[in-house]
């Protein structure tokens, strides 16, 4: 990742958005719960999580954590490429575009890497991706050491927010998921500047804090 970072070529002088993937930019529950359903699963909406709410609906079990980390792995190496966009993420990143640099920081293998940055670029978002395992917390304070301007990071995740907070508490921090049924199981997240709704809601809280207006 280190590599990834420094390739990046951040300006110094612009502000910053770093921005997660799934969930935020990509319908990632709404792909994931369609290929748990071609595979005779479905997802039980007990709670958030992905581990203990995978059902066999031939026996009616929760399939095991190992299975499940197989079944994620299964997902993105097969549907990374086509997953969808998140409505209006590419034309509130367009708009945002003309105020701030933007990078993507996502949770996924690195050898999804590239077809995470072609669904980007075939869906109007063509961002460098970076790509991190487990807390986004050191990646996203180096990032945010890059600039003189304010830095905003975009996740579905509390847990990221709660890291972040502690790591690099300059950085303000949007909690945004765009599935509804799971940001309703997720809560807000406690460590967080703003709960977002939608798109347009970001990019008009960001604006703000930025000081320009919306056309």
């Amino acid at each position: 990742m280190q590599d990834e970072l420094n390739a990046l070529g951040i300006d110094p002088g612009r502000p910053l958005l770093i921005s997660d993937a799934d969930e935020v930019l990509f319908a990632f529950m709404e792909g994931f719960e369609s290929f748990l359903n071609s595979r005779g699963l479905s997802f039980s909406w007990a709670s958030f999580r992905l581990n203990g709410n995978i059902i066999d609906d031939r026996t009616g079990e929760a399939v095991e954590a190992r299975a499940v980390r197989s079944l994620i792995y299964s997902f993105f190496e097969n549907h990374t490429r086509t997953i969808a966009a998140v409505d209006g993420a590419a034309e509130s990143l367009r708009h945002l575009g003309h105020h701030l640099q933007i990078v993507v920081l996502s949770n996924i293998w690195s050898e999804f890497r590239d077809a995470r940055a072609h669904a980007l670029r075939s869906q109007g978002m063509p961002y460098p991706v970076i790509t991190n395992n487990g807390s986004k917390a050191p990646a996203v304070a180096h990032l945010a050491s890059l600039t003189s301007g304010p830095a905003f990071f975009i996740d579905d995740s509390p847990e990221h927010h709660r890291d972040i907070a502690d790591l690099a508490g300059d950085v303000i921090r949007i909690h945004y998921v765009s599935n509804r049924r799971l940001a309703g199981l997720l809560g807000p997240a406690a460590n967080c500047h703003h709960h977002a709704h939608d798109w347009p809601g970001i990019c008009s809280f960001i604006e703000n804090c930025l000081g320009v207006g919306t056309s």
